[in-house]
């Protein structure tokens, strides 16, 4: 399940503004395009000395398999890319944004960016399909968003949501996370948090968490519930906010793919002993 806080709800509202305002991208050139449309939400943020400012930019589209053929299957595109435009003083800005467009995996211009990769799927599907699947499974559908789950105390979490089908049996959906250090100009990882033998207690401590889970449903063990691993191991797929640090897995990670994908969520006041002094979380525990 896609985590989203109140920054959804804000995005939501002015999405639906901005969608019958929004302009028209007209970069890409893709042939039989039912739709092309490029929206802006910027998002300004009270006390923004400890938090970031930024924008999301949203690409969509559509392309029929073969133009003008009624019932002939189609590829829908949309993918959202968020831009930092504000930092804390301290913050370097340029190394923040090269932190993103790694994770969202583009360079230069945002905007060029989304035009691109829309051309690149639409145009991609109708390469790699033909008229000889029509009536079969043909249907593509590209879905990426992100969203800004905490953004304070120089810590940002962010989101990032891909749910896609390309034919088959079922979609493909994935969720990361990128926790940026905006004191230091980093992207947060779990050494930076746990120390060896902290990563020992944690390995334990969500192992027994997934116990419990097993025995709420009334099996007798971790195997009995379905767990493919004897411990669990921590994940760099982590969310970092003010309450405390959650971990989650993907389906078929740690459980099989029909079971849904589990999360172990922490309060600081459970793990603070194990952090590290220095770990730039430390400022959420005072």
């Amino acid at each position: 399940m896609k985590k989203r806080n109140h920054f959804f709800i804000l995005l939501s509202c002015i999405g639906f503004l901005l969608v019958s305002c929004g302009k028209t991208s007209t970069s890409s050139e893709t042939k039989n395009n039912s739709t092309d449309s490029l929206t802006e939400q910027s998002i300004e943020v009270s006390d923004e000395s400890k938090k970031i400012e930024f924008k999301i930019l949203a690409d969509s589209g559509t392309i029929e398999l073969v133009a003008g053929e009624e019932g002939s299957p189609s590829a829908s595109f949309r993918e959202e890319i968020l831009v930092v435009t504000k930092v804390p003083n301290q913050t370097d800005l340029d190394a923040i944004q090269a932190i993103l467009q790694k994770k969202q995996d583009y360079s230069g211009d945002a905007e060029q960016a989304l035009a691109k990769k829309k051309k690149n799927y639409l145009e991609g599907y109708v390469e790699m399909n033909s008229e000889e699947v029509i009536g079969m499974s043909a249907e593509w559908d590209r879905d990426f968003r992100v969203d800004v789950l905490y953004n304070d105390n120089y810590l940002t979490t962010v989101g990032f949501y891909l749910d896609e089908y390309g034919g088959g049996a079922h979609s493909y959906y994935t969720a990361s996370y990128l926790v940026l250090d905006l004191k230091n100009n980093k992207k947060v990882t779990l050494s930076d948090i746990f120390d060896a033998n902290g990563i020992q207690t944690l390995t334990q401590k969500l192992t027994d968490k997934a116990k419990e889970i097993a025995k709420k449903e009334g099996a007798a063990s971790m195997d009995d519930y379905g767990f493919l691993v004897e411990k669990v191991e921590p994940t760099e797929r982590f969310i970092v906010t003010g309450n405390g640090i959650e971990f989650t897995y993907d389906r078929a990670e740690i459980t099989p793919y029909v079971m849904p994908a589990p999360s172990f969520f922490f309060a600081w006041q459970e793990i603070e002993d194990i952090v590290k002094t220095n770990a730039p979380v430390r400022i959420l525990m005072n």
